[in-house]
């Protein structure tokens, strides 16, 4: 089991969160008469009633400060036609440049990608700082949602596409009742 671990706490950690695959999202938000954004993978939901997620963004990132400010927010959960716009948002361009790609909208004052897998925007409900990141809860006020799944993922330091799995395991649809109290 231990075939590739060092001994080193913090590099296994990064080894090990290589292997939890995640949807990529891009972050935004508007201060000051202008729009910031960020590529993350560190996104949650937290519950259901009341729709609430977690975002964790880094103290030092450009987002963070304006975030704690306006106090407002958008996961844009990304499809995989828009594998292009993450090195965008990851530092090759910078502030409002950023929106120079991508089909984006307001929705009550925040950027929103209009053709994103998801877009829902948050007004902040609580905040924690474990070490050197910021975790935001979002209480979600306003949900868009694409009708095909293709959600773009970030799996082992790359990016990956979903795939359903062949034979029975799916052949019987679970009724949402059923699993509803599972994932929320």
């Amino acid at each position: 089991m231990h075939d590739i671990a060092s001994g080193d706490l913090v590099a296994d950690f990064k080894l090990a969160m290589r292997r939890l695959t995640s949807t990529i999202s891009l972050i935004t938000t508007a201060h000051a008469g202008r729009r910031i954004g960020m590529a993350a993978t560190a996104v949650q939901s937290v519950t259901a009633d009341p729709a609430t997620l977690l975002v964790c963004i880094n103290k030092s990132a450009s987002i963070s400060a304006p975030l704690q400010d306006c106090k407002r927010f958008a996961v844009n959960l990304l499809h995989l036609s828009h594998a292009d716009l993450v090195p965008i948002f990851s530092g090759k361009l910078k502030d409002e440049a950023r929106f120079d790609h991508g089909a984006w909208e307001d929705c009550d004052g925040i950027p929103i990608l209009a053709d994103a897998q998801a877009a829902l925007v948050c007004d902040v409900s609580g905040m924690a700082t474990v070490g050197s990141h910021d975790v935001f809860f979002g209480r979600v006020t306003n949900v868009a949602v694409r009708s095909e799944v293709s959600p773009l993922l970030y799996e082992d330091g790359r990016f990956a596409r979903s795939a359903n799995l062949p034979g029975k395991i799916h052949a019987k649809p679970v009724p949402y009742d059923d699993w509803q109290s599972i994932f929320f």
